[in-house]
């Protein structure tokens, strides 16, 4: 069997294509046909073409399905190492669904995201242009120092948009670079607790799909601990492997770690390991602290226009006071 060889270089796809993807396979997969041929008849946005030759052209070389998507930039490593399992469980079509939900819903909280932060957008956008515009009345500031100072500001708004927007798709932040946002997330009451929450429900989420697609817990742990972006508690999550390994339960390896909500996810987990069901447990804590995670979004997306538009019409206010463009001038034989 050919080995995987280097990996795609490639960004993952972004959430929508991602769930149009898998609602894809899910449906041919449910109709019987070969991944193969599913693969020819699949259509994606962004112009995926490419990646769906490359997969298919490593299938026919032999790779198998969690390596070829892995190659092609089709599938990130978690999703090719789920896939392979599934595949090999005999139950494909059960994970892609769960993965066309989980990437369905991602992009529909990106996109009223996006929906609600665009009339803030174009009202710092206004602010920009209007804050100066005094000055620039009054002779103060040149066009060129106008032009270009507005048009730095365009830009960094931008920058900021491409971050909040594409950057989460894309894989996040590495290094350095997220080493110092965890930080200052670390920094801002309820930002902090929530992005650890954030943290464990994905590594719980990841767990639970590989669990219930047939992989052994501990060969699972790895992988969903690589989900978790924050370095510290990827840390402190990495413990639990060990622990198994050493006789413990996964509810007292995991009561070990030291994480917010631990309370209620050793409460749902600890009776769902004893009876069979670790996977259906774990899922049902995801679900509850994603519900509880997207209310929070919910009343940042609610707030943050409204703080957008104070501090846009106070910069406006404050450069029309201190500009002044409109206010009353002695004659300078006067003075």
């Amino acid at each position: 069997m050919p080995s995987a060889g280097m990996r795609s270089r490639l960004q993952p796809l972004r959430f929508r294509a991602r769930a149009e993807l898998f609602i894809q396979l899910a449906a041919m997969e449910d109709g019987g046909l070969p991944l193969s041929k599913a693969l020819a008849l699949v259509q994606l946005p962004g112009g995926a073409e490419d990646r769906l030759a490359r997969m298919r052209q490593s299938l026919a070389l032999g790779f198998d399905v969690g390596d070829a998507g892995l190659r092609s930039g089709l599938f990130t490593s978690w999703e090719a190492s789920l896939i392979r399992t599934a595949f090999n469980a005999g139950n494909a079509g059960h994970v892609y669904r769960r993965l066309a939900t989980l990437y369905g819903g991602r992009a529909e909280r990106l996109a009223a995201m996006k929906s609600r932060l665009m009339m803030p957008a174009a009202m710092l956008l206004v602010a920009i242009f209007v804050q100066p515009l005094p000055r620039l009345i009054a002779g103060s500031l040149s066009v060129a120092r106008y032009a270009s100072e507005g048009l730095m500001q365009v830009v960094a708004l931008c920058g900021l948009g491409f971050f909040l927007t594409e950057v989460p798709q894309r894989g996040g932040l590495e290094g350095a670079p997220r080493r110092m946002w965890d930080r200052l997330i670390a920094l801002i009451p309820r930002f902090g607790p929530m992005q650890e929450r954030r943290g464990v429900r994905d590594f719980l989420e990841g767990l639970a799909l590989l669990v219930e697609a047939g992989m052994p817990i501990l060969d699972a742990l790895p992988l969903a601990t690589a989900q978790v972006r924050t370095a510290e508690l990827r840390q402190r999550l990495s413990c639990v492997r060990p622990s198994i390994e050493s006789g413990a339960s996964f509810t007292l390896a995991l009561g070990a770690v030291s994480f917010r909500g631990r309370a209620r996810a050793i409460a749902l987990i600890g009776p769902g390991e004893a009876s069979g069901s670790l996977a259906d447990m774990l899922m049902r804590y995801v679900d509850m602290e994603t519900s509880d995670i997207e209310s929070f979004d919910d009343a940042v997306a609610v707030w943050t226009p409204r703080l957008v538009y104070l501090i846009s019409a106070l910069s406006i206010g404050y450069g029309i006071v201190h500009g002044g463009a409109f206010l009353p001038a002695l004659p300078p034989d006067a003075q």
